[in-house]
């Protein structure tokens, strides 16, 4: 059942891009299944979303590397995007692919952002490393590092992955794998959700930083 869980999001992405639906329509819907089918199992399993999942009562192990942590991402992010884009990305194609897909324009970009670093962050935190991760692992570890990571990469690039050429997907495959890796070590690190929030909320400063300047 917690990989049926864990891979339902990527069967409603498919059934998305199926359907050619574009904006909030065609990119949010899937997102219900990182929320609502966890805390029915959950529910249903009395697993306790505040003291085993999110582990709130621990927020403050390792905030301080957690903070660390995300600046140094946002650095390899930025650094590696202005060093290989020109090399590896069409910034027209990327920009008209933004507004095109997700209605994310110059004009509403400053506060979609806000709701991407906090909100989606927070979500898919909870999702991919207090729910899949936390649960998954405690019966496989290899099950519960590898499948959580996997899947949480091929969300980020299903939307994308027609953007560019496949050096950049590689880099991107790569890039998204390690970072889920990263987070779901420092989430059974630290006992806490806080910690990979943080990180997450850095990376995804880096990633709407770049989307700002393609649109403006």
């Amino acid at each position: 059942m917690l990989i049926v869980l864990t891979l339902l999001p990527l069967a409603v992405i498919a059934v998305q891009l199926g359907s050619g639906a574009t904006g909030w329509l065609g990119y949010t819907p899937y997102k219900f299944a990182l929320l609502i089918p966890p805390l029915i199992y959950c529910r249903v399993m009395r697993i306790s979303v505040w003291h085993d999942v999110l582990k709130l009562q621990n927020w403050r192990r390792g905030l301080k590397r957690s903070i660390v942590l995300g600046v140094a991402a946002v650095a390899i992010f930025w650094g590696t995007y202005y060093v290989l884009a020109d090399r590896l990305l069409d910034k027209a194609v990327i920009t008209q692919k933004i507004s095109e897909q997700f209605h994310v324009t110059a004009e509403n970009v400053f506060w979609v952002a806000p709701l991407t670093i906090f909100l989606n962050s927070l979500l898919e935190e909870f999702f991919y490393r207090g729910f899949a991760f936390g649960q998954l692992v405690r019966r496989n570890v290899r099950i519960g590092y590898l499948l959580p990571a996997a899947a949480f990469t091929v969300q980020h690039l299903a939307f994308t992955y027609h953007w560019a050429g496949w050096g950049a997907i590689v880099m991107g495959i790569v890039a998204l794998s390690v970072f889920a890796l990263v987070l779901q070590k420092i989430y059974a690190v630290t006992d806490t959700l806080v910690a990979p929030w943080v990180i997450h909320m850095f990376g995804d400063v880096a990633m709407m930083g770049i989307a700002v300047t393609l649109l403006r």
